[in-house]
């Protein structure tokens, strides 16, 4: 018990050294018009605006039906337990609202938790208020689905999916410029996994806006540069706090994030100076990993070439591509300028040879075998202290590994806790107390 308060104490000394350091903002989370949480519950109900949303989850033989969040590899087997979302208008009747299949429900084998919904005003526009509802598919870093259902002018409802998150609940919707208009923000999942560990991966910030039934990437808007240009100084800042871990997984969001600034050069040319190769970092791309799913049929259409990891840059600049942050041109500008920047200049290459030295015994000394003696011991030195100084690291980090092993609630902290405070000896020791007993995700 003391160990965890004590732990608990260094997570707020930790934080506070973090924020400490970070330009103060203000917070621009906007609460919902209503929200309602199902918990162990079988039936919640919301209102607003004459809107009326209720969310219950019933027992059905009839499982095998179309639902929003549909799993195209699997199928739910009758009877199952299903979760409805049923709305009702201004002067609608019980027998005249709709309802709609959400997912199979409950425990981990009959399907998704946490169900939640919200009203908010996503579209201005709009003289009702649209219903964001979510679901937590459970497993390791992983996964949200959230719908948005909407009232549309002919009198049926829309409904339009958000895609699978990182993390449970909601996503978060702001007023980034403080203007009143609302924004979904999120981020791009595609980064996490790619050129580093899921604990190394950062991922670029997607904004977007609700109008008319149609979801709108706007992050590349001018009135929004001030806010991705802060975005990237914290996480840069936080990222050196680290001691630059995984280097290719915020390299990568930083590339990215400058190409939505309009910076994509100088973006590049600060990913060149501080890249990992693809061999230090065990992470990164194929060209079967960039081919489309329908070619690479899970590996079986590629050859054992394309199966290779590209280097870290080329991967990059693909992946880029493919994900639209930067044009095919511009990938082939800095591509060239690398190639430039790495050929030898024309005098060196049109230069004489020197002649080969002369092959007397005073113009190249052999080695004696002290020298060799000397030469072998500080290779051997060498290794051990590589290796003495790799199983330090893993030592160090033990608390983090075991917390995302186990998929405890509090990973980040207990990762804060060990790069900050692990030095003290304390620190580490409450973290991995932390690591060890607290409640995991897969339980």
């Amino acid at each position: 018990m003391v160990v965890r308060v004590f732990a608990s104490a260094l997570v707020g000394v930790a934080l506070t050294v973090i924020s400490s350091h970070a330009e103060a903002a203000p917070d621009r989370t906007l609460q919902p018009l209503a929200h309602a949480e199902l918990e162990n519950k079988s039936h919640t109900t919301l209102s607003a605006r004459g809107i009326v949303a209720a969310l219950d989850v019933r027992h059905t033989t009839n499982c095998n039906v179309p639902v929003v969040w549909a799993d195209a590899n699997s199928s739910p087997t009758s009877p199952c337990s299903m979760a409805f979302l049923t709305l009702r208008t201004p002067g609608d009747t019980q027998a005249h609202a709709s309802s709609f299949p959400l997912t199979p429900y409950g425990t981990e084998d009959d399907g998704m938790a946490q169900l939640r919904m919200s009203f908010r005003q996503l579209d201005a526009s709009s003289p009702f208020p649209q219903v964001m509802v979510s679901a937590y598919t459970g497993g390791a870093h992983c996964c949200s689905l959230t719908s948005i259902f909407d009232l549309r002018s002919n009198g049926r409802w829309q409904h339009l999916e958000l895609g699978s998150m990182d993390g449970d609940g909601e996503p978060e919707v702001v007023d980034v410029t403080g203007n009143g208009q609302q924004e979904i923000l999120t981020v791009d999942q595609s980064f996490l996994y790619a050129f580093a560990s899921h604990a190394g991966s950062e991922a670029p910030v997607v904004i977007s806006r609700y109008h008319d039934g149609v979801l709108q990437n706007v992050t590349r808007d001018p009135a929004y540069r001030d806010y991705l240009a802060k975005d990237l100084a914290d996480r840069r800042r936080n990222w050196i706090r680290s001691g630059r871990f995984e280097p290719n997984g915020f390299l990568a969001y930083e590339v990215a994030t400058m190409a939505n600034l309009g910076k994509f050069s100088e973006g590049w040319r600060d990913m060149l100076a501080h890249a990992q190769s693809t061999k230090e970092s065990g992470f990164g791309l194929s060209l079967c990993d960039l081919k489309p799913a329908a070619e690479k049929q899970n590996g079986h259409g590629c050859s054992v070439k394309e199966k290779e990891l590209l280097p870290f840059p080329e991967a990059l600049s693909a992946f880029l591509v493919q994900s639209g942050y930067i044009t095919p041109e511009q990938a082939a500008s800095v591509r060239e300028n690398q190639s430039s920047a790495s050929a030898p200049p024309p005098s060196m290459a049109s230069a004489p040879q020197n002649p080969p030295p002369p092959s007397s015994a005073v113009a190249r000394p052999t080695a004696t075998d002290s020298d060799t003696a000397v030469s072998e011991k500080s290779t051997k030195s060498g290794s051990l202290f590589v290796t003495l100084a790799g199983f330090g690291l893993a030592l160090y980090l033990l608390p983090i590994l075991i917390a995302y092993k186990r998929d405890t609630v509090d990973q980040r902290k207990i990762a804060i806790i060990t790069v900050l405070l692990g030095w003290t000896i304390i620190g580490w020791i409450a973290a991995l107390v932390m690591a060890l007993t607290q409640h995991s995700r897969k339980a």
